[in-house]
This record gives C-alpha cells, structure tokens and sequence, in this order.
C-alpha cells in the first residue's frame, strides 16, 4: 500500500510534538454533574489554519504517516458546556444550539493557544445532570434469566445433595445437571480422564486453549486501553519502533490456533466415533444442532447483558462512547452474533467484536463436519485435503491481489480507535469462514494423521532423538510474529508480490508449527514442552476458556468506560489491568461454566441419552 512520504522522526523533536493541541481532554465531570442544569458533551474537531500556519502543517505532515500515527488533525474533547462554555450560550435545549455553542467555545479556545482554527466534525452525545438510564423491560427480563438460572442451580444442588448420593448416576438427571457439586467434580476432573484411553492424551488442549485465551486477552487489553481518551498518545506512537512491543501488532496470528484445535478434535472425534456407529449424512444437522446448543446459551447471556445491564452498572464521561454503544450495536444486531454470521456484517455491527472467530469457526465446522462425512476413504481424503487446502491459499492470495489489501492487519493507533471498523484487510479477510481455510484444513489432516498413527500403534521413540526440533518451534513462531513488523519499517513501500506471498502463507505456516507442537507432545517426543502445556492447573482453566473468552472484554471496557479523566499509559499501568483481566475472567469464567454451561452440557446428555426400558 501507498506510504506517506513524510516520514517523521521523533528524537529530537518531541519539542514540536508538544506544540500540538492535545490530541484528547476532558473537563471534569464529577463537578459538572453537580450543577442542576449540567451538560457535559464528548464530541470531535477538526483543526485548520486561516492562513500558513508551520504548526498546522507539522500537524498534517505528522498525522499523514498513519500507520504508527494518531490523526492529530481531529482532537477529541469531553466538554462541560455549562462551565467551559457558558459565555457563548443562552439555552441548550437543542443540538443545534449545542453544536453552535460547543463549535464556537472550543474553536475560540484552540485560537486563543494555538492559533489555529478548530471546526466541530462529530457530536458524539450530551449527558445532563439530570438525566437517567431508564430500566426497560428488557432489563427485567435479563434480570429474570439470571434469577432463574440460580434457582435452577440452587434446586438442582440441593436435590443432589439431600436425595442422592456422591457420584451416583440414580435420580432425575435434568435437575442433576444444575449440581454445583456434580459440575465442580467435573471442572476439576483430571485431563483427559474417560473410558478410551487414547484421550489421555488429548490433555495437552486444555494448556494450549487456556495459554490462547490468555494471549487474546492480552491483545484486547492494549486495544480497548487504546479506545479510552489518552493522556500520552505518544507512548503508543513509539510503541511501535520498541522490538519488545511489537510482538502486539502481528500477534493476532495466535488466535488462529484455536482453528487448529477445533478442526483437530473434529477430524480426531469423529474418527473415535465412527468405531463404533457409522458416519451417515444424518450427523450433519446433528453435529451443527448439538455446537449451536453448546455455544449460544452462554453467549446469548452475555450479549443479553451487554445489551441491557450493562448499560446500568458504571456511569462516566466515556461511558457511553465506550459501553454503551456497544449495548446498542448489541440490542439491534443481536440475531447475527448468535446464528454466527456477524463476521460478514462487521461493518455494520460492532456488537461483541471479538465474535467474530465464534462466528468463522462455526462456519468453518461447518464445512469440516461434510467434508467428513462426503469424504470417507481415506485416499480420496487425502486428494481432497490436498485439493481444499490449495484451494484455501488462492483464495487469500486472490483476495490481497484484487482487493489490493495489506498483507497482514495493520495495527494503527486509529484502527484501534475505530475497533477495524474501516481496515478493509480485517473486514474482507481476517475475520470471514472462508479465508480462514487453510488453517482449518491443517488441523483437519492433523486430527486424522493424529488418529491412524494412534490405531497403527505408530512407534515415535526413533524420533526423540530430533526433539531439539521440537524445542525450536516456540522461537521460530515467535520469529514468525514479529517478522509482520517489515511492514511498519519507515519508508518502505511492500512490493505486492511480497504482499500476496506473506498473506497467502504466513498464516499456515505458522499454524502448522503450532500443529506439529500439538503432534509432538502427543506421542510425547519430547519432555520439556510437555512438562508445561500438561501442567494440572491448566485442566480447569483450559475448560472455563470459552467462558473466560466471553467475559473478558466486559472488565476491559468497563475500565476504560469509567474514566474522568484521560488516560496515562504505562507498561506498569497495561500489566495491571492484563493481570486483573486475566483473573477477574478465568474466575467469573468458572462461575459461568458453573451456573451455565455445565448444565447445558448436562441437559444435553440427559435429552440424548437412551430412556431406560421397563
């Protein structure tokens, strides 16, 4: 893509930086709440000059370069009208009388220090003293869902308690799978515990998804952090010539290897299953009905209580740039996150961002789940592999050539802000089904391999001898995120050869790594690794990891929602609220799996499961 030819550097002139208005402030809103008739605007401005300005030009010439730049030509501001701006109003009982006094006040106020111009470009909302957040009746009802769900547990608890003995598979099953007691023993069960041995050795998923989700929590971090108003945007402006950071702005490849595990243990279970029942066209509505049930109700929940509650539980300057408009996204667009096609309507709908790898991989199983069943010989699985994953690397080499689009998400400081929302790369190919492919179909041929090896009794002993291999998987794939970093260089203008070639196989390719990690500790070739991904406490963590998925960006804006006053990052203050993100998620994650998932999964056996006959 085209680079701007001003290339700005900052050693050495952070004196000019600091002429420039301050790209975010925020009057206090404590204080103006206060006043009877207090408004307090968030709204944004464009800077301009009457004239040659040399500070405004610095401005522009900065803010071109916006692959590591904020637009500085457009300032944020959180405004108390009646205290900044009481000279320049005589009522507000319009926006248009808003707009005209907030246009005027911070324009005249930008003159008077920079002299400059400041044009109002978007009112984002007014809050007044006197307004309140109104309960709807969806809010009760939500309430109720939640009310119910703990009698639910309560009832089912005490039944299991007082009426049947510890372990015991007598008694009503459907009140049975809300025991607190039972779904506890099964949270902390050993991995890979059951009837067919061969699971034991599937235990290495739980370390693998609870390490991913802590890797995706931590890049939502920075990101939602991002989203807040910034004290010190320049922290993030130079975060990205800093080696140690940049590990955040390539590392979205991580969160691929959850397609890795899901068509894995696809391919793998099917595999197990076919022992003992044939793999008929009937297993396709089944296998889709049973995900669909095993996902939703837990995410249904949560989007029920961005929608609704969370509107209620924090108040704020930034509360409804951050919280709120979420819950309205959430309350209009709601049906496609949970029939999972969102991630073809991004642009439209920011509810739940991070849904759409729930959506991609659902689609993907989809596709996984006929080809196993169309596809049963093993020889022609393989051409059709061969054939599918080929197919899968012209279609994101086709989509970065055509559509003329980055080779990797670029990670600007205002496509942070604007959550992707206009980073065509991101919207066309990172979240979609069908350009996620190759990936899934790695995982695929991995799952099957994964199983004959097991059946054939496979001898993997001749290979320990190469497991230095495995030891350098780790580092090669972390060489691999960072490599991205080519395309932040200053200057440097990616060829589109070099463009389709990283985007068609950097993906696989490091997804393959992370495939012949998961084969290694498998058949256990080597120990170090093994000793790590098996540790015990991943177990219960690895299974509250859809919960913890679900949870974690709710703590992240709230934090950012709540703020008075712009934001000062730090390292320290970014380690903090990871650390707490991590543990706030995985320990209402658990409540989650508890209280809802858990029994969902009960009901479920309970409905499936043969009636006993009299």
């Amino acid at each position: 893509m085209r680079r701007a030819a001003f290339i700005p550097v900052m050693e050495g002139r952070e004196s000019e930086y600091r002429r420039m208005p301050a790209l975010f402030a925020m009057d206090d809103y404590d204080e103006c709440m206060l006043q009877p008739e207090g408004t307090y605007c968030v709204a944004d401005y464009d800077l301009g000059a009457r004239g040659p300005s040399d500070l405004m030009r610095f401005i522009r010439e900065y803010s071109d370069y916006k692959i590591k730049h904020f637009n500085h030509t457009q300032i944020h501001r959180a405004t108390c009208v009646t205290n900044t701006c009481k000279d320049y109003f005589d009522t507000l009982n319009t926006t248009t009388a808003i707009e005209k006094v907030l246009g005027e006040c911070i324009n005249e106020s930008i003159w008077r220090s920079y002299k400059l111009e400041a044009s109002l470009s978007q009112l984002q909302y007014c809050k007044r003293a006197n307004e309140r957040t109104i309960l709807d009746t969806s809010d009760f009802i939500v309430a109720a869902v939640y009310v119910i769900l703990i009698m639910m547990n309560v009832i089912g608890s005490f039944y299991d308690i007082i009426l049947c003995e510890k372990d015991s598979k007598a008694g009503n099953q459907y009140l049975l799978a809300f025991s607190i007691r039972r779904n506890w023993s099964k949270l902390m069960a050993p991995g890979g515990s059951g009837p067919d041995s061969r699971m034991e050795r599937l235990k290495i998923f739980n370390g693998l998804r609870a390490l991913t989700i802590c890797c995706v929590i931590f890049s939502h971090c920075a990101l939602l952090l991002s989203y807040a108003y910034i004290a010190n945007p320049l922290y993030i402006e130079k975060a990205y010539d800093d080696l140690s950071r940049q590990i955040l702005l390539n590392g979205n490849l991580v969160t691929h290897t959850f397609f890795i595990m899901s068509s894995f243990l696809l391919a793998y279970n099917l595999q197990i299953q076919s022992e003992k029942t044939p793999i008929t066209w009937k297993q396709i509505p089944k296998g889709i009905l049973l995900r669909w049930i095993r996902l939703t109700p837990p995410y249904a929940l949560i989007l029920a209580t961005i929608s609704t509650l969370m509107r209620h539980i924090g108040s704020g300057p930034l509360w409804d740039l951050v919280v709120v408009s979420e819950s309205n996204y959430c309350r209009q667009y709601w049906w496609a996150n949970i029939f999972y096609f969102n991630n073809y309507i991004y642009k439209d709908n920011v509810c739940f961002p991070q849904g759409w790898y729930l959506a991609a991989d659902t689609q993907l199983f989809c596709v996984g789940l006929i080809f196993m069943v169309l596809v049963q010989k093993p020889q022609h699985r393989k051409v059709a592999l061969v054939l599918l994953f080929l197919a899968s690397l012209f279609i994101n080499a086709a989509h970065t050539y055509f559509q003329d689009l980055d080779a990797t998400v670029i990670q600007s400081p205002e496509t942070y802000r604007s959550l992707y929302v206009h980073l065509e790369t991101y919207r066309l190919v990172y979240i979609r089904g069908h350009t996620n492919l190759s990936t899934y179909t790695l995982g695929l041929a991995g799952g099957l391999l994964c199983y004959q090896w097991q059946t054939t009794e496979k001898d993997f002993t001749k290979y320990k001898k190469y497991r230095w291999i495995v030891w350098l998987l780790f580092p090669i794939d972390v060489a691999v995120i960072l490599s991205g970093g080519i395309f932040y260089i200053d200057g440097v203008a990616p060829t589109m050869l070099l463009r389709v070639l990283y985007a068609t196989f950097c993906k696989p390719f490091f997804q393959l790594l992370v495939l012949l990690f998961i084969i290694s500790n498998i058949f256990k070739i080597e120990t170090v690794y093994r000793g790590i991904i098996e540790w015990r406490g991943f177990t219960w963590a690895g299974r509250v990891s859809y919960s913890a998925f679900l949870l974690h960006s709710l703590f992240q804006r709230g934090v950012s929602g709540i703020l008075t006053a712009p934001l000062y990052m730090s390292d320290y203050f970014v380690g903090i609220v990871l650390f707490a993100s991590v543990f706030l998620s995985f320990a209402l994650g658990a409540v989650l799996w508890l209280l809802v998932e858990a029994p969902i999964g009960g009901l479920t056996r309970a409905f499936l499961s043969p009636r006993p006959t009299k």
